[in-house]
């Protein structure tokens, strides 16, 4: 954190009610104060959030729902009573006099979010998180439900080490999450002297202004297509105005890649495949969201209606594995270039112009070697190495599996380490690279940039690598001394590296022998 630019903000006029709006002390309404902050988060880029705040909050602001769930006065929060809190608390319907008093309903459909909904406990994760604050000094608020990768760069730009994404489909881990979250930030704040409000506004406003955004060049031609579904008024609404629209969040794979191709059916009662997007950004993995995994899609096309029975009766989709399923589970399925080519079949025979989509990358031709379900040193012999060479490095400029000093063990080996020097222990390398045998999964490229960022800062390095069987993502170190996860400067597949002398030549300019030896000077 660069306490020169914290206080330079502190003295902002304008900042300093954005850090009195976070104050969670003497605050006369506390709906309307979260509704300020809500309304505010618009300003920082992180969603498209609604004007009208979560109502449910005034029913999270009666004590009696916990009362037999928190603390008591002399007693502080652990994990275990956090744990029993997430467990056992429920939401259910009232009604309010004129004087305040709250009469709880006791009926079946009275319930509205029953104690063991772990899924939809973490999708109110921003109501709950917000009455914690309110309460309780260790707890802070998760705004942005649907960018927690705002909040993972905001914590790298900040120097926060924030812990990973639990690796499970259970959804409770994912509400104890927030607690483990909380515990980190609970030490930067007390280590930094901040105050309740400065921390706020600290992660959610001072770190965003100070973020590297990633740039708006044109798309990167797309990889992947994928088939996900949409469902209600709302949804059916907001497609309709596709041409209105510059970006919006949906649900998705993963995988999702910026520039992939992005077609979405609507459900019943249209059935049919609506329009077709391009992917602004990769597969966003969120804990607190009821659809882990959203993109930001743009540049919407809508096409004539193809329906689930136009899909049924067609020869070659009558024999897709999810037409074949009826379209259930439709969220983030991978279709082939194969399907993707028979689609622009139909449109051309409903009588849409295809002369307008978006078309997949042509990797006919190309020769380099697929591995498979091989092993991670495959992807380094196989591939790695091999455009390295034609980089024009010679294996002399790199060391492989190099131990790193730390204390008085040698705990750290990065997988490929260029030109490295020092006294005793190669203290320092311009350039460093880790392969993994598969990233598609975004917790798993998560965690091999994290790793790798970790071997960067011990060898000082300015560049680094990460790369699987599939592609290669290359980052420089911004001004500031952080790594920024979202805006590699380079990031294509091994393919494309191999069998396009033009891209060939961009990663050459970046990270050429002669260029990274140049560092050394």
């Amino acid at each position: 954190m660069n306490k020169k630019f914290w206080e330079l903000y502190k003295g902002d006029p304008a900042k300093q009610k954005v850090i009195e709006m976070f104050n969670p002390r003497d605050v006369e309404d506390q709906f309307l104060n979260c509704q300020k902050i809500i309304d505010y988060a618009v300003n920082w880029k992180g969603e498209p959030l609604e004007k009208s705040f979560n109502l449910t909050y005034d029913l999270l602001d009666c004590n009696l729902i916990f009362s037999d769930l928190l603390p008591k006065e002399d007693e502080s929060w652990t994990r275990e009573k956090y744990a029993r809190l997430v467990e056992e608390y429920e939401l259910r319907d009232y009604e309010q006099d004129e004087e305040g008093n709250v009469r709880f309903y006791y009926d079946d459909k009275a319930v509205f979010l029953p104690p063991k909904e772990y899924r939809a406990k973490a999708s109110f994760m921003q109501s709950l998180s917000l009455w914690l604050y309110y309460h309780y000094d260790f707890f802070k608020p998760m705004l942005l439900p649907h960018r927690f990768d705002i909040i993972q760069q905001n914590c790298d730009t900040l120097g926060i080490e924030i812990p990973p994404i639990p690796n499970s489909k259970d959804y409770r881990a994912y509400l104890m999450y927030y607690y483990d979250i909380c515990e980190v930030w609970d030490r930067f704040q007390k280590e930094n002297g901040l105050s309740d409000e400065e921390f706020c506004a600290c992660l959610y406003d001072f770190a965003t202004m100070y973020r590297e955004e990633p740039s708006d060049d044109e798309l990167p031609t797309p990889t992947n297509v994928w088939l996900t579904g949409a469902s209600g008024k709302g949804d059916f609404g907001l497609l309709d105005k596709a041409d209105n629209i510059k970006e919006h969040f949906w649900a998705c794979n993963e995988r999702t890649k910026r520039g992939d191709i992005v077609i979405i059916y609507c459900t019943s009662p249209r059935s049919y495949i609506h329009s077709i997007w391009r992917a602004k950004s990769g597969g966003i993995f969120n804990p607190f969201d009821y659809y882990h995994c959203r993109t930001t899609v743009c540049d919407g096309i809508i096409i004539p209606p193809i329906s689930f029975n136009d899909l049924k009766a067609d020869e070659y989709f009558s024999q897709v594995p999810i037409v074949r399923r009826n379209l259930q589970g439709v969220n983030g399925i991978d279709l082939t270039a194969k399907d993707y080519a028979e689609l622009q079949r139909m449109i051309k025979e409903k009588g849409g112009n295809i002369e307008g989509l978006p078309k997949l990358f042509d990797a006919n031709g190309l020769e380099f070697e697929e591995i498979g379900d091989g092993k991670e040193k495959d992807v380094e012999e196989k591939i790695l190495i091999p455009a390295l060479k034609m980089l024009g490095y010679d294996e002399t400029d790199w060391v492989r599996q190099l131990k790193l000093k730390k204390g008085r063990t040698e705990s750290e080996i990065p997988d490929f380490v260029f030109f490295p020097h020092g006294d005793k222990h190669f203290e320092t390398a311009p350039f460093i690279i880790e392969a993994k045998l598969d990233m598609s999964s975004v917790l798993e490229r998560r965690r091999a940039f994290s790793q790798c960022r970790s071997y960067a800062q011990s060898l000082h390095a300015s560049l680094m690598g990460i790369c699987d069987k599939e592609e290669l993502i290359i980052y420089e170190i911004s001004k500031d001394g952080s790594w920024n996860y979202t805006n590699p400067i380079f990031e294509k597949k091994w393919k494309a590296i191999f069998g396009d002398n033009t891209i060939g030549a961009d990663l050459k300019k970046i990270i050429g022998k002669e260029n990274i030896k140049a560092k050394l000077m």
